[in-house]
């Protein structure tokens, strides 16, 4: 988002953000690497590798764009 910001470049703040709100809404769900399992307050998450965690974020930045 940084980048987006110091160029001007809208479109990339834009993605910026909505990766973001991917990401978070993945590990709110319960999908999540170990190391974040371990420090988590949600019940019974599901720990992926970090190949996993990334294709998980991918299908949900896939229901937002």
């Amino acid at each position: 988002r940084k980048r987006g910001e110091m160029d001007g470049n809208k479109e990339l703040m834009a993605f910026a953000d909505k990766l973001e709100k991917a990401t978070i809404d993945t590990i709110e769900s319960g999908k999540m690497t170990k190391d974040l399992a371990l420090i988590t307050s949600i019940e019974n998450p599901t720990v992926l590798n970090s190949e996993g965690f990334i294709k998980a974020v991918r299908e949900e930045l896939d229901k937002n764009l």
